[in-house]
């Protein structure tokens, strides 16, 4: 008995000694992963989100006709409203005419930059704001209380929003259209 008690414990002090082998064989180097570069992504996403707009936003109009249930007589009211919103997308949709600059390193530019966003969420805002003042008297109760739940459920920027696509968040670092610089070179 003492034998196979003996043999047991030495057997997972084994298999301990093995994994913990394993486990620092496997330790990073001193200094972490290297991080993602954050600029290419950004870029990466600008493109996507600007080739995306103009479909997400006919997509955006279409199904809230569809949810609203619109009506016949509701028709030319509704056709001045997708209009007006459609007018009301184009600030966001010419952030996507200069991509960002490269702003890693300036703050100014950086702060500039994200001005540069928010003046064209405001713009957009207001725009969008106007389109769903003059369409609201041809609503009845029920189509009011979906649209104000469908601009709700958008983030509160409504069918402006870069097409119905979320944008990202424009806090700390924007998309640049500097071409990411090149891996360092292998150290031997």
């Amino acid at each position: 008995m003492l034998n196979r008690k003996t043999l047991m414990a030495a057997t997972v002090a084994g298999i301990a000694l093995i994994g913990s082998a394993v486990a620092i064989a496997q330790t990073p180097p001193p200094g972490g992963p290297t991080p993602p570069d954050r600029d290419a992504m950004r870029r990466t996403m600008h493109e996507r989100i600007c080739k995306e707009a103009p479909a997400r936003l006919a997509g955006r109009i279409a199904y809230a006709e569809v949810k609203l249930g619109i009506t016949d007589a509701q028709k030319s009211a509704w056709q001045a409203f997708a209009t007006e919103a459609r007018a009301a997308a184009q600030p966001m949709m010419k952030l996507c005419d200069t991509p960002p600059a490269n702003t890693k390193g300036d703050a100014a530019a950086e702060l500039a930059q994200r001005e540069r966003f928010l003046q064209a969420t405001l713009d957009t805002t207001k725009a969008m704001r106007v389109a769903v003042e003059k369409l609201t008297p041809v609503l009845n109760a029920d189509q009011k209380a979906k649209l104000a739940d469908l601009i709700r459920m958008s983030g509160g920027r409504g069918m402006h929003r870069m097409g119905g696509h979320h944008m990202p968040p424009m806090h700390g670092p924007q998309p640049t259209n500097t071409p990411p610089a090149p891996p360092p070179a292998p150290t031997k």
